[in-house]
């Protein structure tokens, strides 16, 4: 890479200082997006996939629900742990949770989907929280095609809000992650780091997340309201 490029932006949940160690050049400025790496050499742009998924915990238990199921993410993958952390942190104890393996995929949602739409009634969550958008998406169909409706059997939640999350039925209630802010953020800090490669790195900064709140997660606020879209900040308590 050394003079074929003037800087990276680098995003990979898999990213560890090791590799970078190994494998980027000392010389060659570098933005760290969506990742665990914390060092001097290296500006650090993270969204806040704790806090979001910190807060989703927080509003479907404010919508009452009290058995929450929630899809996680690869093993090994920060957003994911992240995720998943904040789920279980948001639930504090204070509801029934259970955690079922996914990938990120919609084909794992919907595994995920099938295997709670055969259990017992009296065994289903009041709601599945998954971990990206593709995987709720996926869990969707599955609950559909078992004959279940969303949300009056069961809520449904997402994170990410992808284009597609508006336009399923009903649409997707998620966090939004400003994906453009965060890639626009790194840009600016990768051409400081290049006009004045021996400054020290900007401090490590962590992009809010915000619910996006449709019919999914059966919010009684949008009867009262008349409106099916609603946004709250989500943020770390």
């Amino acid at each position: 890479m050394q003079g074929r490029v003037d800087g990276l932006l680098i995003m990979s949940p898999h990213v560890d200082a090791a590799f970078l160690r190994d494998h980027l050049p000392g010389a060659l400025p570098a933005v760290l997006m969506n990742t665990s790496v914390a060092n001097k050499r290296h500006a650090t742009l993270n969204a806040d996939n704790y806090g979001g998924a910190h807060a989703m915990a927080r509003h479907l238990r404010a919508c009452g629900h009290r058995d929450i199921a929630f899809i996680a993410g690869p093993k090994g993958n920060f957003d994911a742990r992240e995720r998943l952390k904040g789920f279980r942190d948001g639930c504090d104890g204070k509801v029934r949770t259970r955690v079922l393996r996914g990938d990120f995929s919609e084909e794992s949602g919907y595994r995920a989907g099938r295997d709670l739409a055969a259990l017992p009634a009296a065994k289903m969550p009041d709601a599945i929280f998954a971990a990206n958008d593709m995987m709720a998406v996926g869990c969707l169909f599955a609950l559909t095609e078992a004959g279940l409706r969303v949300p009056d059997d069961v809520a449904l939640a997402g994170f990410d809000d992808i284009p597609i999350a508006r336009f399923v039925t009903p649409p997707l209630t998620t966090v939004r992650v400003r994906i453009a802010d965060l890639g626009h953020a790194a840009l600016e800090q990768l051409v400081a780091r290049m006009e004045a490669p021996d400054a020290p790195p900007a401090p490590a900064r962590t992009l809010p997340c915000e619910i996006v709140i449709r019919a999914s997660c059966g919010h009684a606020a949008r009867k009262r309201s008349g409106s099916s879209n609603h946004r709250r900040r989500a943020g770390r308590n």
